[in-house]
C-alpha cells in the first residue's frame, strides 16, 4: 500500500510523462560544490508547471545518484527572492535546493546544518544531456527504486523517536540513579502528527525535568528512585500528566505551551 501511495504522489508532482522518444525536458544547469558536490537541474516541460528533475551527486550521502521529481516553490517577498525545490522524501516535503537571492544552496541528509553555496558551471552545463537525466529518472522510477524513498514509513520513524526517547530516559536513569523503564504509546499518534510533530521533544519533557531535579537535589534523586518505575508517553488532546502508582504517564499535546515547567511543577507537587 505505501508503494502504491508513494507512485500516486510521484505522478501527482510529475503528471504523466509520457514514454517516448523525445524526452519532456529542456536543456538544464549544473551546479558545483566546493567539494566536488554536483547538482543537475532539469527542467520538463511544459515549463509554467515548475517541474523539474534533479540529480545531486558527490555528497556521499543517501541523495547521490537519484533522479528524484521536484517542484519548484516560489517563497519570495518584498525584500528577497527565495525559491526551494520540494520533492518528497519518506512521505514529507523535502527541498535540498534552495535559491536565497543569487546563492544556490545545496542541502542533504547529514550535510552541514546551513548547507553549503554552489556554483553554476557553464562548461558542465553544456556537456549535460537531459535526454539521459530523464531515462535515468523513468528506470529508477519503473523499478520501484523512487517510490520507496518517496513513501511514508511509519514503522521506520516510530524506530527513529523510539531510539532517541530511549536515550532520553537512560540519561535521566543514569542523573537518577534509576532503571526505570518506558515508551511511547504508537496507537495515540496519528500518521499526520508523526510526519509534522518531534515526537521526542515533546515526550522527552518530562525525562528532561526529572534529569535536572535529580541534577540539582539529592532529596530528588531518592525520591524518583523510591516512587517511579515507568515512564510512558501518549499523545492527547491537552497536557496531562497522571501518576498511577509507580507509572507515570505524559500525555502531551504540540499546543501546550512550557511543557518542561509543567513537568516539573507536576512531580514537585505528586511525587
Amino acid at each position: 500500500m505505501k508503494i502504491v501511495v508513494a507512485v500516486a504522489v510521484l505522478s501527482a508532482v510529475l503528471g504523466t510523462l509520457p514514454a517516448r522518444a523525445a524526452a519532456p525536458v529542456e536543456a538544464g544547469k549544473v551546479f558545483v560544490g566546493p567539494q566536488g558536490e554536483q547538482v543537475a537541474l532539469v527542467p520538463l516541460t511544459p515549463r509554467d508547471q515548475k517541474k523539474f528533475l534533479v540529480r545531486i551527486q558527490g555528497t556521499g550521502s543517501v541523495l547521490d545518484g537519484l533522479v528524484l521529481p521536484y517542484v519548484a516553490k516560489d517563497w519570495s517577498s518584498v525584500s528577497a527572492s527565495r525559491v526551494s525545490y520540494t520533492t518528497q522524501w519518506h512521505g514529507r516535503n523535502y527541498s535540498p535546493l534552495v535559491t536565497v537571492g543569487t546563492r544556490v544552496e545545496l542541502h542533504w541528509p547529514g550535510g552541514p546544518g546551513n548547507g553549503i553555496a554552489v556554483q553554476y558551471d557553464e562548461a558542465r552545463s553544456q556537456k549535460l544531456k537531459p535526454e539521459e537525466v530523464y531515462a535515468q529518472h523513468q528506470q529508477q522510477t519503473q523499478s520501484g527504486q523512487l517510490a520507496k524513498l518517496m513513501a511514508f514509513d511509519r514503522k521506520a520513524e516510530e524506530a527513529v523517536h523510539d531510539t532517541a526517547y530511549a536515550e532520553a530516559l537512560q540519561a535521566m536513569n543514569t542523573a537518577c540513579g534509576t532503571s526505570a523503564a518506558g515508551a511511547i504509546d504508537w496507537a495515540t499518534v496519528t500518521e499526520a502528527q508523526l510526519k509534522d510533530v518531534n515526537i521526542t521533544r515533546f515526550c522527552g519533557f518530562p525525562l528532561t525535568a526529572l534529569k535536572t531535579m535529580c541534577g540539582t537535589s539529592e532529596e530528588a534523586r531518592r525520591t524518583v528512585k523510591a516512587r517511579l518505575q515507568h515512564l510512558d508517553c501518549r499523545l492527547g488532546a491537552a497536557l496531562e500528566p497522571t501518576l498511577q502508582g509507580d507509572r507515570f504517564v505524559w500525555t502531551t499535546s504540540p499546543e501546550a505551551s512550557n511543557q518542561e515547567k509543567a513537568a516539573t511543577r507536576y512531580f514537585k507537587k505528586h511525587l
